[in-house]
């Protein structure tokens, strides 16, 4: 456990027995069936208290979960807790059960409206004398009724009827009224209009900045590789002339390296030398000393 669990730990231990004991002096001083103008509703106070019981509750599983197993006065605290909990969760309970809104049903508006009445009959218009000058097949054709289906289509799905007397409807006209073929060309001229001068100077206005910007981009873009390729330039001489002055520091140090080892090993064979000789002297002296006493 780290450092930020542990002080969470504490402060949901703090906060537990804080809000148990508010829980506690709220129920027992709350007055449930006062319902005075002014004040909020008691179901609203329930409401409320249940959800801080739930809080409560998340904060006691957690002390348990982080708390040491072999601490059982802590464990027997909690329990205490847990049943006080339970015990203000079924009164809460009962009062909210006793004094939350009933759902009320609205009042059904079907039987309220009015019935439909049978649309009226629309009168049909007389077809005789259009069918005594059309053909016997077309006659036939509007004879037979359309199925439930085709009267289901939409206005985009109905069918096409190709009818002689609409396919023979030029044949019908006089010779006057006769239409007039049209050459090919100047449909051709109509249909394929040439764009305005105003359009094509904008379009050449618009290809002309466009280009300029294009070759302003390309000669800053050629400044950028030249420049770049300097710096990799300039850089990569730095970078060997550090290698080179690192490879003869390395050499020096290898060549110094030897010759003070040479020289330690000098150093100390002298140094035993010297030790040896003070030791033979000093043992000498004591010897002669010793001799002269004697004597």
């Amino acid at each position: 456990m780290n450092e930020n669990d542990s002080e969470q730990t504490v402060h949901d231990r703090i906060n537990l027995a804080r809000l148990v004991r508010r829980l506690e002096k709220t129920v027992a001083s709350e007055d449930w069936t006062d319902d005075r103008h002014g004040l909020p509703p008691t179901w609203i106070k329930t409401r409320g208290t249940l959800q801080k019981l739930r809080h409560a509750r998340k904060l006691l599983k957690n002390a348990e979960l982080n708390e040491d197993l072999d601490n059982a006065a802590m464990f027997q605290r909690y329990e205490e807790m847990r049943r006080t909990l339970d015990r203000l969760e079924n009164t809460v309970l009962e009062v909210d059960k006793r004094v939350s809104l009933k759902a009320i049903r609205p009042e059904a508006i079907l039987p309220s409206l009015p019935i439909p009445s049978a649309p009226t009959d629309v009168p049909q218009l007389s077809l005789e004398p259009m069918q005594s000058q059309c053909s016997p097949g077309l006659s036939s054709e509007l004879a037979v009724p359309l199925s439930a289906q085709d009267l289901l289509l939409s206005p985009s799905d109905e069918p096409v009827l190709h009818h002689p007397l609409v396919e023979s409807s030029g044949t019908i006209l006089p010779p006057s009224f006769a239409p007039t073929p049209t050459p090919a060309k100047a449909t051709t001229s109509t249909s394929n209009l040439t764009p305005t001068p105003a359009f094509l100077q904008n379009s050449a206005a618009v290809h002309e900045e466009l280009s300029a910007q294009l070759a302003q981009m390309a000669t800053q873009l050629k400044r950028n590789a030249l420049h770049f390729s300097g710096s990799l330039e300039a850089d990569k001489a730095v970078v060997l002339a550090a290698q080179e002055k690192i490879e003869r520091n390395h050499e020096v140090m290898t060549r110094e390296r030897g010759r003070l080892k040479a020289v330690g090993g000098k150093t100390w064979s002298t140094t035993w030398i010297v030790i040896s000789s003070l030791v033979v002297v000093l043992i000498a002296f004591v010897l002669t000393f010793l001799v002269i006493r004697i004597t």
